[in-house]
């Protein structure tokens, strides 16, 4: 499923490999017109201050912000992807958000954007509700979460993904955070977006995507 990725080199090997990085490339390639225009809208959901981006591949997100003017890091659990988000000229740094996030990166952030992470994802209670504690503990006082979780109906086996809705009750069941935004975003296929249609294919994006969304986003604020 893309933009989902597993956070230990045994559980899925490729995603440590340079053929992913390649793989990821592309990807990124292929959804950057779209990206811009998304994260004008999600902007409005940051709290002023720094930025981490979790699960970040090549960091195209965080590049893209970064040229908006946001103090932001990349990060991921694979060292050939922070490189790959160095190469980009964006703040990289090596990290596992299921640990504690706040001892490896020396600092506290406002808000922690997290696209399609596998313990937010993959059907494991105990690593989700590790992964939100770590990132909890290094978010400032009221700092914010934002995820962008996408449906696994096109997965082989969509049964092994907590489902969006899933995840937002985990998280609002942790008594960590509030939830103060959920919207469901994209039904255009990625590859239509150019630059003289990104106005409007956008405005579908956002305003048919209760018919059928490709991903649901949802915005949780830190309580306590």
């Amino acid at each position: 499923m893309i933009g989902c990725r597993h956070m230990t080199q045994t559980a899925e090997p490729h995603y440590f490999t340079e053929r992913a990085v390649q793989d990821w490339t592309r990807i990124a390639t292929r959804h950057r017109i779209r990206d811009e225009y998304f994260l004008r809208a999600v902007e409005r959901y940051l709290r002023p201050g720094p930025i981490l981006e979790i699960g970040a591949a090549t960091g195209h997100l965080s590049e893209i912000l970064q040229h908006r003017g946001f103090d932001v890091t990349a990060s991921d659990v694979s060292p050939r992807f922070v490189a790959a988000i160095q190469s980009r000229g964006v703040r990289a740094q090596l990290v596992d958000a299921t640990a504690n996030i706040r001892a490896q990166t020396g600092r506290f952030f406002a808000n922690v954007l997290a696209q399609g992470v596998i313990p937010l994802v993959r059907r494991d209670p105990a690593t989700a509700n590790a992964t939100l504690a770590a990132i909890h503990a290094a978010l400032e006082p009221q700092g914010r979460l934002i995820c962008i979780s996408p449906h696994a109906w096109r997965d082989p086996d969509p049964q092994s993904y907590f489902r969006p809705r899933e995840q937002i009750e985990i998280a609002r069941a942790s008594r960590l955070y509030r939830i103060i935004k959920v919207f469901p975003h994209q039904v255009v296929p990625t590859a239509l977006y150019r630059s003289w249609n990104a106005g409007i294919l956008n405005f579908l994006d956002f305003h048919a995507a209760r018919i059928a969304a490709v991903r649901l986003v949802w915005v949780a604020e830190k309580i306590r």
